[in-house]
C-alpha cells in the first residue's frame, strides 16, 4: 500500500469521524416539523386564535412536544406528535373560518330583515 494511499484512508476515516456528530446531533422529524409549522401559522392568519383558541392551543402543544421529542432523537414520537399538530392546526384554520363565514351570514340574515322591516314600515296602509 502506497503512503498516499493510506493517507487518504486516514483522511476519508478523519472526515467521517467528524460528521457523524454532526449528523447525529441533528433534531429529528424537522420536515414534518416545518410543516406542523406552516399549517399553524395558516390558521393564525385565519384568525384562530379568536374564533378556534381550543383547536390552536391544542396544535401548539403538541408541535412543541413535536419539537421537545425531536431534540430528544426521539423520532417516531417527534413525527407523531408533528403530524398531530398539523391536523389540530388544520382543523383550527377549518373551525376559524367557518366560524367566520356564519358571522358574514348572520350578518346579511339581520340586514334583511331589517330591510324587511323598513319596507313594511314604509308600506302606505291599505
Amino acid at each position: 500500500m502506497s503512503h498516499t494511499s493510506h493517507l487518504s484512508k486516514l483522511a476519508a476515516v478523519a472526515l467521517l469521524a467528524c460528521a457523524l456528530p454532526c449528523a447525529a446531533a441533528k433534531p429529528v422529524a424537522v420536515d414534518k416539523i416545518a410543516v406542523a409549522r406552516a399549517s399553524l401559522e395558516r390558521a393564525e392568519q385565519a384568525q384562530a386564535g379568536q374564533f378556534a383558541q381550543v383547536e390552536l392551543k391544542a396544535a401548539r402543544d403538541k408541535l412543541s412536544a413535536a419539537q421537545t421529542a425531536s431534540e430528544k432523537r426521539k423520532k417516531e414520537v417527534a413525527t407523531r406528535l408533528a403530524e398531530e399538530a398539523d391536523l389540530e392546526a388544520q382543523l383550527a384554520e377549518s373551525t376559524a373560518r367557518a366560524k367566520q363565514q356564519q358571522q358574514l351570514v348572520d350578518q346579511m340574515e339581520a340586514s334583511l330583515r331589517d330591510l324587511r322591516n323598513e319596507a313594511t314600515r314604509n308600506r302606505p296602509a291599505q
